[in-house]
């Protein structure tokens, strides 16, 4: 098509088609075409498909699952995964009370940032970890944000040792959230369950017996389903 074309098709002026176009172009999702000043669909467009493909399995399979955790702990439920320095969350049931969370499906926060983070780069060895250190400026959001490799390192130690992290004001005030790794057949954790709302959603007194034990059972349950065999 050409940037006419494309931009007819989008209901676009000319000149915004042709800065989508120079983008889409620079990041190699479009190329240019057989036919002079026309444009096609690049190769890096494969990867949307095989990223979504990729991740399929997991979002069915955790569906129903956080589905059950949303209703027995009354609090959002959600799965999460790590793509690049990023948790992005592929799945969120929210709260059918007032007690909702504000992390929604498609949200991207920081990993070093958040708990879910922290269970997440459990599956880095100490080297990935620095390296994932090393690649960006770790800006605190409260006082519980680690901000060098050492803090980060210790975070994620806890997380794995414990093999769960419940927080408290960790990422935002007046939050809480307890989060558990998802492993796949091989034992490596590939996601993260975890629910998460406003303090005045969580009945404290039932923090061990309830929200720990409901969301480790759900990240085993998923756990399962993807050939996990261990935690017996």
């Amino acid at each position: 098509m050409s940037i006419s074309d494309i931009g007819r098709a989008m209901g676009l002026s000319r000149s915004s088609a042709f800065r989508l176009v120079y983008t889409l172009r620079h990041m190699e999702f479009l190329k240019e075409g057989e036919q002079k000043d026309t444009y096609t669909l690049g190769a890096r467009v494969l990867n949307l498909g095989f990223a979504y493909l990729n991740q399929q399995p997991i979002t069915t399979i955790a569906r129903p699952h956080l589905a059950n955790l949303r209703d027995k702990t009354g609090v959002s439920a959600h799965l999460s995964v790590l793509e690049g320095q990023d948790v992005l969350y592929l799945g969120s049931h929210q709260a059918r009370t007032g007690y909702v969370s504000n992390m929604v499906t498609g949200t991207r926060v920081k990993a070093y940032v958040i708990p879910v983070g922290w269970v997440l780069l459990t599956a880095l060895d100490d080297a990935e970890l620095k390296a994932f250190c090393a690649g960006q400026k770790m800006v605190p959001t409260t006082e519980h944000t680690p901000t060098t490799y050492t803090e980060l390192k210790a975070k994620v130690a806890s997380v794995r040792e414990q093999g769960y992290v419940f927080s408290r004001g960790f990422h935002e005030p007046g939050g809480s959230s307890v989060a558990a790794p998802v492993r796949n057949n091989t034992g490596r954790v590939v996601a993260c369950v975890n629910v998460s709302g406003p303090d005045s959603g969580f009945d404290f007194d039932q923090l061990d017996s309830l929200y720990i034990a409901e969301t480790r059972a759900t990240a085993l349950q998923i756990s399962r389903e993807l050939g996990y065999l261990g935690d017996n």
